[in-house]
């Protein structure tokens, strides 16, 4: 839980510094983060589908939509959500596919989101595999592998985005 916290705020200093925007529309307290995101929620598998949710509002939809349009290049950047935006400057940066590999987990986590409304076993197994999440282990060590994959992710995207090539 900490390190996500973590990654998402060196993430957003990584926007700030390089390309002087705001990567959040709006701040998170580390009280109110901590309040959701915890892997001792996922009890079940409603409790595991509320914690993706969770994960996808305290990371997706605080993304600055219109700062990442202005960043994007995509051709139809004005129809795409905050993942889609963010995965699309990243592939700028690294190509289609290797962004695509790193967006896997935070997709996911946007597709368990969903289950959480229109559970469908069929739709959250596919879900679940993409987050990189082991269903044949405890409701709280998946819990824990969506956090921790979540944050690999998130690190993964500043890592490739903003690190200065080694001389």
């Amino acid at each position: 839980e900490e390190l996500l916290f973590e990654v998402m705020s060196l993430l957003e200093n990584g926007f700030e510094q390089d390309f002087n925007v705001s990567l959040f529309s709006h701040e998170l307290s580390r009280e109110e983060f901590f309040k959701k995101i915890s892997r001792f929620n996922s009890k079940d598998e409603a409790s595991l589908l509320r914690l993706a949710k969770e994960i996808v509002r305290v990371f997706s939809d605080r993304l600055n939509i219109k700062e990442l349009r202005n960043l994007s290049t995509h051709s139809n950047k004005d129809k795409l959500g905050s993942n889609k935006l963010l995965q699309d400057i990243l592939s700028q940066k690294v190509g289609d596919d290797t962004a695509r590999k790193v967006f896997g987990s935070i997709v996911g986590a946007y597709d368990m989101r969903v289950g959480d409304a229109h559970p469908t076993s069929s739709k959250i197994e596919e879900a679940l595999k993409l987050a990189g999440i082991d269903d044949e282990n405890t409701f709280l060590r998946q819990g824990q592998q969506l956090i921790s994959n979540i944050g690999q992710s998130i690190w993964w995207i500043g890592k490739l985005m903003f690190e200065k090539p080694k001389k």
